[in-house]
Parts: C-alpha cells; structure tokens; sequence
C-alpha cells in the first residue's frame, strides 16, 4: 500500500488496475451536519479493499466559505472574489447563494486565496482522472424525495446504462431479502430524517409557508411534495393542500412510508447528475473511460457500510465482466 497525503485530499494506492474510488464530499461538516457526504469514506474504503486500485479521499469542507465543493465548477476569479462578502453574511436562504452553489465550487477572499483552492481542486481531479473505471461515492439524505432508492446509481457513459440497469435487476435480487429485512429502519429514518428538515424550516424562516420557504429548503421541499403526491394516501395529500402544516406534512410523510415498497437500488431514480459539474468538467471527454456515481442512502451508509460496499463492488465486478 501506498499513502499520499496531499493537500485537500488524500491518496491511497494498491494493485493497480485502473480502478479509482473517490469521495469528493467526505471532508468536515462544519456549520451543519449535512455539509458533508457523512460516511461516504467509510464505504469507499472497504469498496477499495475489495476491489483494489486507488482510493482518492477528500478532506477538504465542501462549504463554499470554508473550502472546496470539488463537485462543483470552477468560478471565474473575478466571480469568486465578488461573491465572498454574500457568504460571509451567509443568508442560508438566498436563492441567490443557493443558485450559486448549485453551480461553483467556492468563494475566495482575494487572488492568493482564489489560486490556492484551485490548486487543490485540479490536483484533486488530476488524480481522479487517471483512473480507466471511476466510481464517485457520494451519500444521499434519507428523504422522502429519494423514495424508495436505498442506493441510486448514475452513469456518464449512455453507452453503458442498459448493462448496468440489468447488472442492477441482478443485484437487487441478491440482496432482497436483505433489503426486506431493513425496509422498517430504512423507513423509520425517512421519518426522524423529515422532522429534522421542518425543525430546521421553522429555525430557519420562523413559519411553515410555501410563500416565505426560499432556496434550497423550498427546493428540497418541493420535490418531497412530490412523493408524497405520488406515495401517499389521497386524503392526506388534500389535507396538505388545504392546510400546509407541518402537522399535516409529517401527517403526509407517515402515509407515504406506509404505502411505498420495499427499498431498491436504482439507476437515475433520485439523481441525475445534473450538479455534477466538477467530474464532468474534469472528466470529460471520456475517451473509453467508465464513470458512475453512487448515491447510497445515509441508513445504509452509517448502518450497513460493508454490504453498501458489497453492492457497488458486485455491480463494478459484473460491469468489468460483461
């Protein structure tokens, strides 16, 4: 084994074989806990142990302030210095701080600063992109918007979606009974996950109201309205429309988990890769290269992280043979 600790991330190397794992997200969570992809890490590693290669490891924040989202773009240096005031005043619900960090990688205080994260953001992607086979792991909150996905995988290669969406049938019958044994906990954590997310509302904006929700909690908000539209009981969708409370939403929430089916892997259910601006803009062209990102559930990352790992390593290991 070789070790690199460089500076932002971190390198570990074993048989080489083109494989490269990396975490873009797994640095520190500061400000909030869900500033980082919690246990992400956790997974990748044991990913790496079974199936070798190049594990690449973020330590870096993600939070634009704070550090580097490596997911993200790469901001002009005139946009990135300009934009450094608004986050110091960090009006967590700005659409225009949310429009934002959906699509740049970070904030800098002046050109030193500027430079000195982007250099840690190409070193990061240089060495990811050595890589023949890239799998990006990342964590998805349990909510109710990535209902029933336990894990959702998302393909760059067009080419290579029908392999893996059969790989992906296979796979979810291996682990059914499995994923039939957690369906409860899995749904019990959608839960406490929703009650978080009103808590953190009404901190936040001081109301439960549609009109006065901005940013990336109305954003979130909109697309949990839309499983519920989907999953739940009739009656508790109109009982929301009438009245949008947060009683009436949680009321929602609990029909939904009753009525959806048994979690699954899935391929582009919750995630499309649409904010994926950082591998796509370091990555591609592909030129023959295979990458996928790996969305696992935060349940299945904090509680079962050796069978997410077995998960992504037998859909890597079938799409390596077919």
């Amino acid at each position: 084994m070789i070790i690199s600790f460089k500076n932002g991330y971190c390198v570990y190397q074993s048989k080489e074989n083109g494989i490269v794992i990396a975490t873009p997200h797994s640095g520190p969570a500061f400000e909030n806990s869900t500033a980082r992809d919690d246990n992400s890490e956790t997974v990748a590693s044991l990913c790496w142990k079974k199936l070798n290669g190049t594990l690449v490891v973020a330590n870096i924040a993600r939070k634009r302030l704070w550090g580097v989202d490596l997911n993200r773009d790469v901001p002009s240096k005139e946009l990135a210095l300009s934009k450094f005031n608004a986050f110091i005043d960090d009006e967590e619900d700005s659409d225009a701080l949310y429009e934002y960090r959906k699509r740049y990688a970070w904030v800098a205080k002046d050109e030193v600063d500027y430079n000195n994260r982007l250099e840690i953001y190409e070193n990061f992607w240089n060495e990811v992109r050595k890589g023949k086979f890239i799998i990006l792991v990342h964590r998805a909150l349990t909510r109710i918007k990535n209902m029933s996905s336990v894990m959702d995988i998302v393909v760059f290669n067009s080419e290579e979606k029908e392999k893996i969406k059969d790989i992906i049938k296979d796979v979810n019958i291996k682990y059914y009974e499995f994923l039939k044994k957690i369906d409860l906990a899995y749904k019990k954590m959608v839960i406490f996950e929703e009650e978080r997310f009103v808590s953190n509302i009404l901190r936040v904006f001081g109301s439960f109201d549609l009109d006065k929700i901005s940013g990336e909690y109305k954003s979130h908000l909109l697309r949990d309205i839309e499983k519920i539209k989907i999953y739940s009981t009739p009656k508790y969708y109109k009982y929301l429309k009438e009245d949008f409370t947060p009683q009436n939403y949680l009321r929602a929430v609990k029909s939904v988990i009753e009525n959806a089916p048994v979690p699954q892997i899935t391929l582009e259910y919750a995630f499309d890769g649409s904010l994926a601006h950082g591998p796509k803009n370091k990555l591609l062209p592909l030129n023959g290269k295979i990458v996928i990102e790996v969305e696992s559930s935060r349940f299945l990352n904090f509680w079962y992280p050796e069978v997410a790992s077995e998960m992504i390593s037998d859909i890597i290991e079938k799409l390596n043979l077919k």
